[in-house]
This record gives C-alpha cells, structure tokens and sequence, in this order.
C-alpha cells in the first residue's frame, strides 16, 4: 500500500490518500493549486488506529493536525509530529 499526502508550502496537511494496487499500476495525483503531494512512509497511521481504507475519519482529522510534512526533503515526504 502507498499513502500520499496533499500539502501545502508550510507543511500542513490537506489530504490522505491510501492506494492499495497491484504491482506494476501507476498513478498521478494532481493537487489544487498552490499544493503538493508527496509519498510517505507512514506506520504512524496504522499506529494512530487508521484503517487501509481510512474507515474513521475523525482518527485521520486528528491524526492530520497533528502532523505536518517536512518541506525541507522535496525528494520524499517525511512526516514531523508537532
């Protein structure tokens, strides 16, 4: 599974997308303007109770403000708890 995040120039995260496909599929996600997206590594959801299919929202809102991206790495998102 892949986990990609909307976000904006300080961080702050707009959007948590989870992809569970098979081997070989490519996608494009296309942000609004003025946002990012990136790919992380994110064991915190599976950690914070966040289902693969993102079943409880309230977790991920929560989970979401309490996380930002690091803007600092443009390589690969990494996420920093504040």
């Amino acid at each position: 599974m892949k986990t990609y995040v909307h976000f904006d120039a300080g961080g702050f995260i707009h959007g948590i997308v989870n992809l569970d496909a098979p081997e070989g599929v490519t996608v494009m996600m296309e942000p609004e303007p003025g946002r990012s997206v990136a790919e992380i590594d994110a064991p915190e959801l599976a950690s914070a109770g966040v289902g693969s299919a993102g079943d409880n929202f309230e977790k991920v809102r929560e989970f979401a403000s309490k996380h930002r991206i690091d803007t600092t790495s443009p390589q690969r998102g990494k996420l920093a708890k504040y």
